[in-house]
């Protein structure tokens, strides 16, 4: 076998390995990406806030919104911004988007006088997981308005 042979056969060897590289690379993000992965982080933080364990809820948001808040400026703010998620009696979630690494997903909160307050989170995977970057509670909605959707 001549030389251009050998370079062209160990060129296309090196192609047919940074393919699967790539490709299984791809698979993982994929499988990082499920609804439920992503629903069970913001689920966390719910019962962590419920649970007055503001130091967990905080351990679920990404580097960057840590970067942003100290856990006292979080457990403050939570406290007093978002009585809503302790005091729900039943929690629906939406439908979850992805988009490479950040993913949306709308969470309702139900509350015993019938208000439904909904919520939309912003996700970012860090390579390790799912971390909360933003929620973004625009304000209760009456208690005649009803979702849309299928329950099962």
């Amino acid at each position: 076998m001549n030389r251009v042979a050998r370079v062209f056969l160990l060129l296309g060897f090196c192609l047919i390995c940074a393919g699967g590289v790539f490709w299984q690379a791809r698979r993982e993000r994929s499988r990082q990406a499920t609804p439920n992965r992503i629903c069970a982080v913001v689920w966390k933080q719910i019962v962590a806030m419920r649970e007055d364990d503001y130091a967990g809820a905080y351990r679920q948001g990404s580097s960057g919104f840590q970067e942003k808040f100290s856990r006292e400026a979080f457990s403050d703010f939570a406290r007093a911004e978002y009585p809503s998620v302790r005091r729900a009696q039943r929690v629906e979630f939406g439908l979850v988007r992805t988009n490479g690494r950040e993913a949306t997903v709308p969470v309702y909160l139900f509350l015993e006088d019938g208000e439904v307050v909904p919520c939309w989170y912003r996700l970012i995977n860090e390579g390790e997981g799912w971390k909360i970057d933003s929620a973004r509670f625009p304000g209760p909605w009456s208690s005649g308005r009803r979702l849309g959707g299928l329950r099962v």
